[in-house]
């Protein structure tokens, strides 16, 4: 009887807990209480924590402290001491595996927060912005341009940053696709820098040191271009050069669409007739004069189509014409 209470007391106190229910044999064999991971069929996947990578290879009393196996935390910071000083949180499956400690994926995990790594800023060493004693510590810092790149604002002198008051906003101007600073990768959306104004010399329009005072209008950068233009003369015409030119090279090809808005030479029946502004202009220099008649002789009263024949007070003169057909239907 008392044999059987002993035994009975010794099952009742499991060193795992008393709610730990497993079967014996999963562990352990009748022969001791030793554990031998090989022989035994228990599997840690079958908890909240499957072994994988280096965790497999660890003996396991370096997590199970003590006998009541619950006890053991599933966080990565209860094992592993925070190198990084609560900078980058406690989850250190964020940033690496289980099988290294490298951190292969810096791009990949930038793009989940308010700094993605572009152009120059890919192949920039974490430590050039990510500054610490230990170079283990990455406090998150500004995104703002100025607060890595305060030197070379400062230090930027064609033209000068700081005396002409320019933002402190780098991207504004600079791409962060590109490398370097220089004019090729400056973005002047403001002002558009394609075609025949593609130029990477500021000081083709910047002829002085403050950039600010100089003018978006056409004018400024070509009147010379506009008074030696000579076919048509163009000192006849407004000097806003967008008028008839886009931004190729060269000039051409040159059309005055609001030439519709008085007669339709590019809608209509007009449209595609003419080479040349002469065609129908015919006095030189003189754009307010315009010959119909030219063109059109068989309405001339002597032709054999005397189309006008039942047309009171007809007159063969471009005047009449453009009376009668103001565009040119």
């Amino acid at each position: 009887m008392c044999l059987f209470l002993v035994a009975l007391t010794g099952y009742g106190q499991s060193p795992h807990g008393d709610d730990f229910v497993m079967d014996c044999a999963k562990c352990h064999t009748s022969d001791d209480w030793s554990f031998n991971a090989e022989m035994s069929s228990f599997r840690h996947d079958s908890t909240n924590f499957a072994l994988r990578g280096r965790h497999e290879q660890l003996d396991c009393r370096s997590c199970h402290q003590s006998l009541e196996f619950k006890k053991a935390e599933s966080t990565c910071i209860s094992c592993h001491g925070d190198l990084h000083q609560q900078t980058v949180g406690f989850d250190c499956a964020r940033c690496h595996n289980t099988l290294t400690w490298v951190v292969e994926n810096i791009t990949q995990m930038h793009e989940q927060v308010s700094f993605p790594l572009l152009g120059a800023h890919l192949s920039v060493d974490c430590y050039e912005c990510h500054k610490s004693e230990t170079n283990l510590r990455f406090d998150p810092i500004s995104p703002e341009c100025i607060s890595c790149h305060k030197n070379d604002y400062e230090g930027a002198k064609i033209p000068d940053h700081v005396a002409q008051g320019f933002p402190v906003d780098c991207s504004l101007c600079h791409s962060q696709t590109q490398t370097g600073w220089s004019g090729e990768t400056i973005l002047h959306s403001f002002f558009p820098l394609v075609g025949g104004h593609q130029i990477s010399d500021c000081s083709i329009c910047h002829t002085t040191s403050v950039y600010a005072d100089i003018s978006p209008d056409c004018i400024i950068c070509h009147i010379d271009d506009y008074n030696n233009a000579k076919n048509p003369d163009h000192t006849l015409f407004p000097k806003q050069c967008n008028l008839c030119h886009g931004l190729n090279p060269g000039w051409m090809p040159a059309s005055y669409s609001d030439h519709d808005s008085s007669f339709p030479i590019y809608s209509g029946n007009h449209k595609g007739e003419w080479n040349n502004c002469t065609d129908c202009h015919t006095i030189s220099g003189d754009f307010t004069s315009f010959s119909c008649i030219d063109c059109h002789e068989h309405n001339n009263p002597g032709s054999l189509a005397k189309e006008h024949d039942e047309v009171g007070g007809y007159q063969y003169v471009s005047t009449a014409c453009l009376g009668c057909h103001p565009k040119g239907d």
